[in-house]
């Protein structure tokens, strides 16, 4: 049976089925059958860049590894790990802001905690992945992430930097625990922090997949003489003994020397078991011919090991597929759309390798189209799935190797293959800008007075402003949700009000992160007549309010993405200076759901609060008191307007008293408050107020 990832494991060791030696092949069809039954309990693998992790309590600051040198030294600070990836973009800004979100999620926790997870001198380090899209690899994912994986953790020895060996599961669990409680502590839009969720690989709906890769193994191992007892290592010194035997005659002393040099056996002292010198030490200098037959053997060594495993990877890879065909991301909103944008991806990969006249382009397509077979192939928006099996910890990849290895290949090249993304660009005219645009992107749950400031500064500077709504719905405390046709009704309330509905658009995000939106939008890969067109100068918009401006301060990133005569403008030079008190759309979530008459601070002037209370379906807490502001607010008007024009309450208040009623407001039936309601806006609208 499957056990959990927090039970042990081979830390930092993710091997495919065939990648260990030591499994038998009977293990390798019951974690067929295991996967086939829903019975695999494992996380997520994500697509990501890779660091470790600890915290030194002595000064309550986060570290980073990447070395023995590291570890012995305490680790890397933030001023350490900002010299090492400076000057790299986007990258250096998510391991930044990944490292700065970790240093304040565990500064949250309390200095025993700290201890029990780290250790008294660093000496833990956690295995982690920072998942940024401003620095992303090949998968796209939504929101800024910093995931603390189940494997790969280690105690360290400060004198030598090497592992103790220590089972340090139980901190890591720790870990997680305390991550979760302080996560809901953290300011909202924060990079996330977060142990990586154990989740079970969804069942097959029958054996047929488990079947086939059963019988097509079987098949495997009977053509080399292997049984189902037999290993995986067994099975590669048989084929790897064949493959010699086809090449050169040798006693069985040199062919096994030979084996344990192609295979680097190690004694239990990490000593290699034979080199060269051990390999030759039997085969005359004279005879040239079995010499330099063995020398071909050695020289070609991997190809004959990678030719020797295949027939077993190819069963396993072809398994592993159908497991993850619809596999969601935990980190992707939309994984549907992410599918499909991969799909594209490798298609526009393979047409332009096709067309590339390179014949050492053609051998990679051929041999990465073995695995991947078509484009459909791309099923998931998930890299895989790690799972342990009896204490070793496994992955299901799928076709996410040969899909990376043909976009590799498409977008940097490789050997003597140039760089095809560019032969593959359509020519594009660069024209003059005929108009500036302005992107303002965001979540806007609900859209405040201070998001509307911002919109207006850059209607002052741009021909139109499109405002781009994330697709993550959020909720007000007592659980009312507010999505994105609510944010752009009230989005709209607002520009109708401030005369600017003919010059804004509001419409939906791809995706919940802002950066990635507008890498989007720049690029318009689908010719969306909504977004960036040649000729269009793109002003990213952004806030210095809590320096949001730090994720758009890097024009080139933008410029990367941008397709054939877009123009971008300096996001920093054009960012809006955010003034006046800070409003946070979460507390006007929390306002909204007692419809106080706090609302005022949140809605921008000249827009009636309760028509955004109404794009809601919030009730206020008491009608009559909603009334008595209405009142006063026509009280307010009357007295300001010049004598003649409309006529004020003049005795105001005994007017009032003969309206509204002297009870207290929660002593008012729902009836009295509706009759109370219509004789006060029949008497406001006789006496012409502007309500």
């Amino acid at each position: 049976m499957a056990r959990l990832l927090t039970e042990g494991g081979v830390a930092g060791h993710m091997n495919h089925l065939y990648d260990n030696p030591d499994l038998t092949f009977r293990k390798m069809k019951e974690i067929f059958q295991a996967a086939s039954n829903g019975e695999l309990k494992g996380t997520e693998k994500t697509d990501g860049q890779n660091l470790q992790l600890s915290y030194d309590i002595q000064t309550s600051t986060a570290r980073a590894a990447r070395n023995k040198g590291n570890i012995k030294s305490g680790g890397m600070d933030a001023a350490g790990l900002a010299a090492k990836f400076g000057g790299r973009g986007a990258l250096e800004s998510a391991f930044n802001d990944a490292f700065a979100a970790f240093e304040e999620a565990v500064g949250r926790m309390s200095i025993e905690e700290r201890e029990e997870i780290f250790g008294p001198n660093t000496n833990i380090y956690y295995n982690a992945e920072v998942q940024d899209p401003r620095a992303a690899n090949l998968i796209n994912y939504d929101l800024p992430t910093l995931t603390i994986h189940r494997v790969g953790h280690n105690e360290y020895d400060r004198e030598t930097g090497s592992a103790t060996g220590r089972d340090v599961n139980k901190n890591a669990r720790k870990l997680a625990a305390a991550l979760e409680r302080v996560q809901g502590e953290r300011e909202e839009g924060r990079f996330h922090v977060q142990m990586n969720a154990i989740r079970r690989l969804e069942a097959l709906s029958d054996d047929t997949a488990a079947n086939l890769a059963t019988a097509r193994l079987e098949k495997v191992l009977s053509d080399a003489g292997i049984s189902d007892n037999q290993t995986v290592g067994e099975y590669m010194v048989s084929r790897v003994e064949t493959a010699i035997d086809a090449q050169v005659s040798l006693s069985d002393e040199t062919k096994i020397n030979l084996i344990k040099y192609m295979f680097k056996e190690r004694n239990e002292e990490g000593q290699l078991l034979a080199n060269k010198r051990t390999v030759f030490q039997n085969i005359p200098a004279e005879d040239a011919g079995t010499r330099g037959a063995i020398q071909k053997v050695i020289v070609g060594a991997r190809g004959i090991m990678t030719q020797a495993i295949a027939p077993v990877e190819e069963i396993v890879h072809d398994f592993s597929v159908e497991m993850l065909r619809g596999l969601h991301s935990a980190f992707i909103l939309d994984n549907e759309a992410e599918v499909v944008r991969l799909r594209g991806e490798t298609q526009r990969a393979i047409q332009a390798i096709e067309g590339s006249d390179s014949e050492e382009a053609m051998e990679i397509l051929a041999k990465q189209m073995g695995k991947l077979k078509d484009v459909e192939g791309v099923s998931t928006a998930a890299e895989g799935f790690v799972f342990d099996y009896e204490d070793v910890t496994y992955k299901f990849t799928g076709n996410f190797a040969p899909m990376n290895q043909l976009l590799g290949l498409f977008k940097y090249g490789r050997g003597n293959v140039p760089p095809l993304q560019k032969l593959d660009e359509e020519e594009v005219e660069v024209v003059d800008s005929q108009r500036t645009v302005a992107l303002v992107p965001g979540a806007f749950k609900p859209p405040h007075r201070g998001h509307l400031e911002m919109v207006q500064h850059y209607a002052e500077m741009a021909d139109r402003v499109v405002i781009m709504v994330s697709p993550l719905a959020r909720k007000t405390p007592s659980g009312k949700e507010v999505g994105f046709e609510a944010s752009k009704a009230i989005w709209e309330i607002y520009l109708r009000d401030a005369g600017l509905a003919d010059k804004v658009d509001v419409i939906r995000a791809p995706v919940n992160s802002p950066v990635l939106a507008t890498y989007q939008f720049v690029e318009n890969k689908d010719d969306s007549p909504e977004l960036a067109q040649p000729g269009d100068r793109i002003i990213p918009g952004c806030s210095t309010k809590g320096g949001d401006e730090v994720r758009f301060k890097n024009k080139a990133n933008f410029e990367k993405y941008a397709r054939k005569g877009v123009q971008i403008a300096d996001p920093i030079e054009c960012a809006f200076a955010a003034s006046g008190d800070a409003l946070s759309a979460s507390d006007f979530r929390a306002a909204l759901d007692s419809a106080s008459a706090g609302l005022d601070r949140f809605v921008p002037d000249g827009t009636d609060p309760q028509e955004v209370l109404g794009v809601l379906g919030v009730k206020a807490d008491s009608m009559t008191e909603a009334l008595m502001r209405l009142v006063e607010k026509a009280m307010d008007e009357a007295s300001s307007m010049a004598a003649g024009n409309v006529e004020g309450f003049a005795g105001g208040n005994k007017n009032k008293r003969s309206l509204i009623r002297e009870d207290e407001p929660e002593d008012l039936e729902e009836s009295e408050d509706e009759e109370v309601i219509e004789e006060v806006l029949n008497y406001l609208v006789g006496k012409g107020a502007v309500l």
